[in-house]
């Protein structure tokens, strides 16, 4: 599966929870040529730069961390993840290898990294949009870190244990056909995290406003509904746990948390 345009959003717009009632999060699209014909897009060009400018002062120990394009000098450890990262390479001999499907420039890699330097062995798999590869591939590629254009170029060469959507799978065209295909991989692991879901059988579709303070864009957004993913999923893997992310997001009315779940293949 090859990535075109849209397939991703960049991170640094994905965190901005409140806004006002001209921002956020609107409508009820009926498909996603619907939604996307009322959306602007977004000058990737322009957030590539921010985002790699923040990591690469990471890289030359200028900063901490990076999150959405801004450096910071904490790290921000969420341990709902760094627990499941570790579990899952114990029970591997301290083996670990990670797809992070839409990880930006390895926010999230450079997040754990402190914690996993024990290891036997870390591969960290990055699967984004054409732009942000190039880029990582250019100044960002390791050892331990790899960019990747789709991931059947991961799992052409690779045997993942853990296949990680953080705040990325809703942002995506075809969502099940992606989690379909990770059905049918040998993938033992799924998490995703830092998504809001709603009650009822049916997903919502909307457009996602961003203030112009952060950059002057719109995007679809689903907003997934629990009893459909769950449905979706419980035929392949089982929910190990889930948690809170730690944000919330304004839908109409509702106030919905950001969640996550580990996943383990039956």
């Amino acid at each position: 599966m090859s990535l075109k345009k849209g397939d991703f959003v960049p991170t640094i717009i994905k965190r901005i929870m409140r806004y006002s009632a001209r921002y956020g999060w609107h409508g009820d699209y009926k498909s996603w040529e619907q939604a996307l014909q009322q959306t602007t897009g977004y000058n990737a060009q322009s957030v590539l730069q921010r985002v790699s400018e923040a990591a690469l002062k990471v890289k030359n120990g200028e900063a901490k961390y990076e999150r959405d394009g801004i450096a910071q000098q904490k790290v921000e450890i969420f341990y709902p993840i760094l627990s499941s990262l570790l579990w899952i390479a114990s029970q591997n001999n301290n083996h670990l290898s990670v797809v992070d499907y839409g990880g930006s420039l390895g926010t999230s890699y450079r997040q754990n990294l402190p914690f996993l330097k024990h290891l036997n062995s870390l591969q960290w798999h990055l699967v984004e949009q054409q732009m942000f590869v190039d880029e990582g591939k250019r100044n960002f590629e390791n050892a331990h870190l790899k960019f990747h254009y789709s991931l059947d170029e991961v799992l052409v060469k690779n045997e993942p244990q853990l296949l990680m959507f953080s705040s990325s799978l809703q942002y995506m065209e075809a969502p099940y056909k992606l989690l379909n295909k990770v059905k049918q991989s040998s993938i033992p692991y799924l998490i995703i995290d830092r998504t809001a879901f709603i009650d009822g059988p049916e997903d919502r579709l909307t457009i996602q406003k961003v203030p112009p303070a952060f950059y002057d864009a719109s995007y679809p957004c689903w907003f997934f509904s629990e009893q459909k993913m769950n449905d979706f999923l419980e035929d392949t893997f089982e929910e190990v746990f889930g948690f809170e992310s730690g944000q919330k997001v304004a839908l109409g009315l509702d106030e919905l948390n950001y969640t996550g779940k580990l996943w383990k293949r039956r």
